[in-house]
């Protein structure tokens, strides 16, 4: 553990939501997702988008510390939190973290150890349980894989990818989802865009595009989904960079900054 929490407090300005007073906002990931909340989510993410273009986004998490608890060995690849995080100024520290319970050291004042060093913890893929106890213990926003593609707010970053394209309410405005709906990012994907409006169909895998669908969204491979609008894949760029914006989104909403 290399990072310690700064006595900083000074604001920065940035275009994003409002912090939050608790710590609610840290997201669950089987935490359904209301309509209006992933429009709020949209509307934060667009403007720390429009500010990154502008070369306007600063560091507001200058002095901030979020640790990643690492319950896996890490990869040679920067998880996408990490660079999300670092972009916006924070100090990030990969803590290794044992996962098995009968090894473990006593996870409360682990926990409580971890807030008084860090300003926010990402617990990565530890058991639910885990994260339960470990962000009733540390006093700062806990996230359960913020990063990871099963969390919500990959969920929320293709969903801007494909609203950025065309609204769910336009005429024939509809998703075909091909692979498999009963997986955690499957069920979080088709309830969320169902609260926004658009039309939905699931089929199987040999399912060829048609003409009723502006959407097709391959969930075939799990570990990679592609999208496609109007039978071309949309770009991995773009998708990218929205997740990162809806990340940081969800960051300064949590992280206290003043």
């Amino acid at each position: 553990m290399t990072a310690v929490k700064s006595a900083d407090r000074k604001s920065h300005t940035v275009a994003a939501v409002k912090p939050s007073s608790s710590h609610a906002g840290t997201w669950q990931p089987d935490e359904p997702l209301a309509a209006a909340k992933i429009v709020a989510l949209f509307a934060a993410a667009r403007r720390l988008r429009a500010d990154s273009d502008a070369g306007a986004t600063g560091n507001p998490l200058r002095g901030r510390n979020l640790a990643l608890l690492m319950a896996r060995p890490a990869g040679r690849e920067v998880s996408p939190l990490h660079r999300a995080a670092q972009d916006l100024g924070a100090r990030v520290a990969e803590v290794p973290f044992e996962a098995d319970a009968s090894r473990q050291v006593d996870i409360g004042a682990l926990a409580r150890l971890l807030g008084r060093m860090y300003d926010a913890i990402d617990c990565d893929t530890l058991p639910s349980s885990t994260v339960r106890r470990i962000e009733r213990e540390a006093g700062v926003p806990v996230y359960a894989g913020l990063g990871l593609d099963d969390h919500p707010a990959r969920v929320i970053a293709d969903l801007l990818t494909l609203c950025d394209l065309g609204s769910p309410q336009a005429v024939k405005t509809g998703i075909i989802f091909l692979g498999d709906p009963r997986t955690r990012r499957g069920r979080i994907f088709l309830a969320a865009a169902r609260e926004l409006g658009f039309a939905l169909q699931v089929a199987e895998a040999r399912h060829t595009a048609s003409n009723d669908a502006a959407y097709v969204v391959d969930a075939t491979r799990p570990s990679t989904w592609s999208l496609h609008a109007e039978g071309r894949p949309i770009e991995e760029l773009r998708r990218s960079a929205n997740h990162r914006c809806v990340i940081q989104t969800v960051l300064l909403d949590t992280i206290p900054r003043g």
